[in-house]
């Protein structure tokens, strides 16, 4: 399962908020929902929250075990 808990701890260290990242991206509130939810979200979409944030793809997602 792939857990999205980095993202919101990268977020909260770098004082932003979701919609930052939404406007910033520029990603509808339907991809940012869809990672406040846990739900599924491409590559390209973690591409660009990677680059935005400036972090690697562990500061984003991490794989867990179900």
């Amino acid at each position: 399962m792939i857990s999205y808990e980095p993202f919101f701890k990268t977020l909260e260290e770098k004082g932003l908020k979701l919609i930052d990242v939404e406007r910033g991206c520029k990603f509808s509130s339907r991809t940012i929902n869809n990672i406040s939810n846990g739900k599924y979200v491409n590559l390209r979409t973690i591409d660009r929250i990677c680059a935005f944030l400036d972090v690697p793809i562990e500061k984003i997602v991490e794989y867990r075990r179900e």
